[in-house]
Formats: structure tokens, C-alpha cells, sequence
């Protein structure tokens, strides 16, 4: 009767170990020091965004150049170049 209590709240379980997540993983590779506040900041922001989207950076987009702009500041103005069309 006592062991269907205590396993009701999860004591009698304590010997196993739990699988962990492949948020755990990723973010234990990438910090050195385990437990840590940032280490741990980033396993629930993995948790929340899911793993297979954590940790991959935004891709830019290429910027165009354009013809005209700032050349150069000379004191307190500065010279533009004139736009070629």
C-alpha cells in the first residue's frame, strides 16, 4: 500500500535514470561550464523553440550597392557624390 503511494509521486522511481532531450545535448556541447545560469537560460530557450530550430543563425540578405551616398566628411559637412544615371 505504501509503494503505490509513493509511486503516485514518483519515489520509487528515483534509481532510474531519465533520457534526456536533444536540447540538453545540444547546449551542453556548447557551454563549457554545466551548471551554469547562461547554460541554463539557453536549454529552456531551446526547450521553447524546439531543437531543430535552436541555434541556427539568420541567413542575410545580400546588400545591394548603391551609386550615390557619402563619399567622405570633411569637417563638419560632407561631400556627396552625384548620382550616375
Amino acid at each position: 500500500m505504501l509503494t503505490i503511494g509513493l509511486e503516485k509521486i514518483g519515489i520509487v522511481n528515483m534509481g532510474e535514470k531519465t533520457k534526456k532531450d536533444a536540447c540538453y545535448h545540444k547546449v551542453k556541447a556548447r557551454y563549457d561550464v554545466w551548471p551554469s545560469a547562461y547554460a541554463s537560460g539557453a536549454l529552456s530557450k531551446c526547450r521553447k523553440v524546439g531543437a531543430a530550430n535552436w541555434g541556427n543563425s539568420k541567413k542575410k540578405k545580400p546588400v545591394k550597392k548603391s551609386t550615390g551616398g557619402l563619399v567622405s566628411v570633411r569637417g563638419q559637412g560632407a561631400v556627396m557624390k552625384e548620382r550616375l544615371r
